[in-house]
This record gives C-alpha cells, sequence and structure tokens, in this order.
C-alpha cells in the first residue's frame, strides 16, 4: 500500500513539474521590455516593472501597454483591445470621450502620451489575473465516479466484514457450547476473537482498490504525454478525463475560431469579382495592366501601416487592422509596397478622418495624363457617392450613371450580408493648376473614379468548419460566445457550422437582462452569444454546468480568462492567447489550432 501511495505521489508530482516547467518556457515574456515615460521633468527609458502611478507614458505604435491610464495627448492614437475585450475593431482614441485605456491593449496607430492611473494588481489585467488565481477548481467527472465507487466499495466491504465478523463469533461460541468441555480461560477466547477480527479487518483491506489511483494516475499521465504529441498541453493532469465527458463547447471568436487578422476575402476591382487568394490572383491576370497597377498604387500609397517585426521577431504590419489587410492582399499579388512608396513622391496626405470616413493622398504622377493623382480610399457608401466615373470590367473609364450604382450598390449589399467590412477604392488626375488650389486641410474628394470594392473580414481558421462537424457528430454542441457585434458574430457562425436552423443568436445585455429561470430555458437554444462581457460567459458556464453539462471553453484573450477558470476544462491559446488566458486554462493548444481539441 505505501508502494502504491509513493508511486501515485510520486507521478503525479513528476507530470506537474515538467508540464509547468514547459508552460513557464511556453509563457516566458522578456523582464527587461523597456517603455519611454516622462517622469521628473525629463523624458527616461526604464524597465516596464518599473512604471508608477502618476508616470506620463508615451505611446507609439507597435507599444503592448502594461498598465491603465487616461489619454493626456493623443494624435490619431488606435489601439487593438481584442485581447482583453474580444472586440476585434481598433478603438479610437482621445483626450475627451474615448480618453481611457486598458493593460493588455496594443497601439496599432498614431502616437502620444497618457497618464498612469493603475499597476500590477490594481491595473485591469492584474485584477484579472489575481482572480484567476482565487478560483478553486471543482472535481472532476472522474473524481466525482471514483468517490461513488470507492464508496460504495467501503460500504460493500464494511457490511462482508460485519457480517463475517458477527457469524465467526457466533460460529466459534456454538462449537465450543457442542464441544461440551466448558469454556477456555479468558486468554484463549481473547486471543481467538482478535483473530476472528482481523480476519473481518482483512476482508475491509481487500475490498480497498488502493490500486485504483495509481492505475488512474498512470494512465493519466501518459495520456498528457500521447496529447503533447497532438500539440496539446496539458497543465492539469484530470483535464484529460474531462474533456473525454464534454457534452458542450463555448468558444471565443476572436482569434480561436477566427485568425485574428484581418484579410480581403472577397472584391469585385474593375467590376471582375474575385474570392480569396486564389481569385485574386486570377483577377490580376484578368484585368487590364494600367488599371490592376492603379489599384495596386492606390492600395500602397494610400496608407500609413508598414512592415515590421513583431515580438517573435516575424514579419508582420503595423498599423490599422483594414490598412494592415490591404497591404498583405498587393503583397500576395507579388507587389512591393516599399519600392513603390520609394519610387513615388508623395505630396500630399490627407490622414483617415471619422468624421468624414476617407482617407487621401495626392501624389506626382509623371505616367499619368496629368502631372498629380489623387487616391481616395474609405467606407464604400461614402466614397460612391464622391465618384462621377466608374471602370468596367475591359478597363475603360465609364459614367457613373443610376444603372451602374444599382450594381454596385448590390455588391456593398452582398458583402454586408456576409458581415464583410466593404472599402471602396478610387482615384483620379489632377492637372498643376487644380493642385495648387489644394490646402490641407480639406481633401478634394469630388469628380473621383471609382475602381472597385473589397470585403474584408477576420477569416476563419483552417479545419474548424470540419472540426464543428466532428465535434457534432460525437454529440457535443458547441457555441460561439464573442465581444463582437451580433451580425458579424452571426455571419461567423454560420460560417463555421455552429448557427443552425432553430438556434438562439442574442446579446450579452439582453441575456444579463433575463431572469435566472429564464437565463437557464435561453441556454439550452443559445448558439451565439454576441457583444458579451467575461461576466456573461461565466454566467452560460454557470447555467450549463447547472443543466448537468461538462462544459469545455476555448479563448484567447484576457477577456476569456473568468469562462476559463469556471469551465470544466478551458483550452487557451499557446501562440496568440494572453497570459491570463494561459493562467486559467487547464489546456494550451500550442498551435492555436481549434482542431486539436479533437485530437
Amino acid at each position: 500500500i505505501l508502494a502504491a501511495v509513493a508511486a501515485v505521489v510520486f507521478t503525479n508530482a513528476i507530470n506537474d513539474y515538467q508540464k509547468e516547467r514547459q508552460f513557464r518556457k511556453l509563457n516566458a515574456k522578456k523582464d527587461d521590455r523597456c517603455v519611454k515615460l516622462l517622469r521628473d521633468g525629463r523624458e527616461q527609458e526604464i524597465n516596464v516593472k518599473e512604471v508608477q502611478v502618476g508616470d506620463v507614458l508615451l505611446m507609439e505604435p507597435g507599444d503592448l501597454l502594461a498598465v491603465d491610464g487616461i489619454i493626456l495627448k493623443s494624435h490619431n492614437i488606435t489601439c487593438d483591445e481584442s485581447s482583453a475585450t474580444g472586440e476585434s475593431d481598433a478603438m479610437k482614441k482621445d483626450t475627451t470621450e474615448r480618453c481611457y485605456v486598458i493593460s493588455g491593449s496594443k497601439v496599432l496607430d498614431g502616437s502620444g502620451s497618457m497618464l498612469v492611473t493603475a499597476v500590477g494588481t490594481n491595473s485591469f489585467f492584474g485584477k484579472t489575473m489575481m482572480a484567476m488565481r482565487e478560483a478553486t477548481p471543482d472535481e472532476t467527472p472522474l473524481q466525482i465516479k471514483l468517490d461513488h465507487l470507492a464508496e460504495a466499495i467501503a460500504k460493500l466491504g464494511m457490511a462482508a466484514a460485519v457480517a463475517m465478523l458477527f457469524t465467526l463469533i457466533v460460529k466459534y461460541f456454538v462449537q465450543l457450547a457442542l464441544a461440551g468441555k466448558g469454556l477456555p480461560t479468558s486468554d484463549v477466547i481473547f486471543s481467538d476473537l482478535v483473530k476472528i477480527v482481523i480476519q473481518a479487518i482483512t476482508i475491509v483491506v481487500v475490498a480497498v482498490p488502493e490500486g485504483l489511483p495509481m492505475a488512474v494516475t498512470l494512465a493519466l499521465a501518459h495520456a498528457t504525454t500521447q496529447m503533447l504529441r497532438d500539440n496539446n498541453l496539458v497543465r492539469v493532469l484530470s483535464a484529460c478525463e474531462t474533456m473525454g465527458n464534454a457534452t458542450t463547447v463555448c468558444s471565443d471568436k476572436t482569434g480561436t475560431l477566427t485568425q485574428n487578422k484581418m484579410t480581403v476575402v472577397e472584391g469585385t476591382l474593375s467590376l471582375l469579382s474575385f474570392s480569396f487568394m486564389d481569385g485574386a490572383k486570377t483577377w490580376m491576370a484578368e484585368a487590364r495592366k494600367d488599371v490592376s497597377e492603379i489599384v495596386i498604387e492606390s492600395i500602397a500609397l494610400n496608407s500609413s501601416a508598414f512592415e515590421d517585426k513583431d515580438e517573435q521577431g516575424n514579419l508582420a504590419f503595423v498599423g490599422s487592422k483594414t490598412e494592415s489587410a490591404m497591404l498583405g492582399f498587393i503583397k500576395s499579388l507579388g507587389a512591393s509596397y516599399s519600392t513603390l512608396r520609394a519610387d513615388v513622391n508623395l505630396a500630399k496626405v490627407y490622414p483617415f478622418s471619422s468624421a468624414k470616413k476617407t482617407m487621401s493622398c495626392v501624389v506626382e504622377s509623371p505616367r499619368g495624363k496629368e502631372p498629380y493623382r489623387l487616391y481616395v480610399k474609405g467606407a464604400s457608401e461614402i466614397v460612391l457617392r464622391l465618384c462621377t466615373h466608374y471602370v468596367d470590367a475591359e478597363g475603360d473609364i465609364k459614367p457613373l450613371d443610376g444603372q451602374a450604382r444599382a450594381k454596385f450598390d448590390q455588391i456593398i449589399s452582398q458583402y454586408a450580408d456576409k458581415a464583410l467590412r466593404t472599402i471602396a477604392l478610387s482615384y483620379r488626375d489632377v492637372s498643376a493648376s487644380e493642385f495648387k488650389k489644394f490646402n490641407d486641410e480639406e481633401a478634394p474628394n469630388d469628380k473621383l473614379i471609382c475602381l472597385g470594392v473589397v470585403g474584408i473580414q477576420d477569416p476563419l481558421r483552417p479545419g474548424v468548419v470540419e472540426s464543428v462537424h466532428d465535434f457534432a457528430k460525437a454529440g457535443v454542441t458547441v457555441r460561439m460566445i464573442t465581444g463582437d457585434n451580433l451580425q458579424t458574430a452571426r455571419a461567423i457562425a454560420k460560417n463555421a457550422g455552429i448557427l443552425l436552423k432553430g438556434g438562439l443568436a442574442m446579446t450579452g445585455p439582453e441575456f444579463r437582462a433575463l431572469s435566472k429561470a429564464d437565463q437557464t430555458e435561453a441556454v439550452k437554444r443559445l448558439q451565439v452569444l454576441a457583444r458579451s462581457s467575461p461576466t456573461d460567459k461565466t454566467i452560460v458556464v454557470r447555467r450549463l454546468q447547472e443543466l448537468g453539462e461538462v462544459v469545455a471553453v476555448t479563448g484567447d484573450g484576457t477577456n476569456d480568462g473568468p469562462a476559463l477558470r469556471m469551465a470544466d476544462v478551458g483550452f487557451s491559446m499557446g501562440i496568440t492567447g494572453t497570459e491570463v488566458a494561459k493562467e486559467a486554462s487547464a489546456i494550451v493548444l500550442m498551435d492555436d489550432n481549434f482542431s486539436s481539441i479533437l485530437k
């Protein structure tokens, strides 16, 4: 028995040590990361751990903010808060209405400064981390079953021992009476009774399956090594068997089901349509060369995004997600934005305006009909109103009459129904005399020629549709819980095969407003929950558990942390996942692949 107990203890300890060591390697950060700030009236560069409340932090594109703060100066600052809030859209920050910045955000564009208001455990990121550590794990389904088994065996063994004890004592005294020799001395009777009690105790000892915990522990330890080969890093040993009993999977959208990387997925340029990158290359071959050159030049020059190395040393686009998607589009077509920018002189730039929803630039155009060319891009319906002509399938410029406008409106409507973000591209040639009349404040967006419309979306990860289908065949229901808007969530859920006929899609505030009984009833049909907060996610998990479901939760953001911890088994993303998500999860998907859960 002692050997069995020792084996269980050592197996658990060694396994936990190995997994925690691998997890720490996976989650290692650069402790010497420095930030720029103003302290004592001068600019300093200090370690991120030494930032204090009251410091003025300087913000630049690419910065990962480790503290909460209030914007003091903003020059078109745009932040990505998807890891903290689940909202995939970039958030514009200013000094009035949208002045609060939370830790975990990444500066995509612009520059400025912020007053630090919370650091460490008092920041948004820190509070979430501390909440993860306070939670206590519940018993797993296998532990509950083993407890019931052990209790049943104990009761049966005890009953058998008592019955045997009673039977042997009766037999002992009956045999003494039948022998007719009288009662032996008390010492002999006591010795014989002790032997009978030992026999009864032996039954109890034999009945207890002391080898069962060791067998289960060894089996689970072996399972963790097997799962590691399938890119599943198991941090909690019992999570292996829990996942085998899962009846529902609640998945985040951004970064889990989707790639958290805005991409051009559809487009109609010079009235030639394409889908995904293979179709774009076909469009490149079919479109007239001078038209495709104008399109590529328009995207490359009329943009403030650029390519740089990320934290892992990989090349990635820095700037607005929409502009990064556009640059990624022309890069896949074999064009180099940096070469184009180096070869062309920018005469004027009109940055993106949230009021006008457009961005414009004027470039010198030695090969064009006029010495200058104006490029304009922006919200499709707004840019289309500024256009008077368009480029047709043959590459000819035609007047944008009522019929042509209706055609473009139909294209925009089709893309909107698929929850695509539509961007229109346009241009016009500008004479030298007209260029002199341009001012630096008001973009001359009129009499434009429409090049076409592209649809941008955060696409599904490869294999997600097949995985959802396989889950359904195994009797496991997949639900999407996201911070994104309802229309986008519906479209993605339909594409993934999550939102089916009869399924319920609603927003977090709507779900939160329901009574407990109504929430329990709604969660039975719930397949999509949009605009959800971390609280909404935990409520859904709790209601499902109350219905007897074994719940698995997948997520990569800070906002997924509470739900990952509360779930019976939590999956986080090893590459793109935040530290909070990994800390809260029981299993880390090393390859960030939703399909790895099935393995």
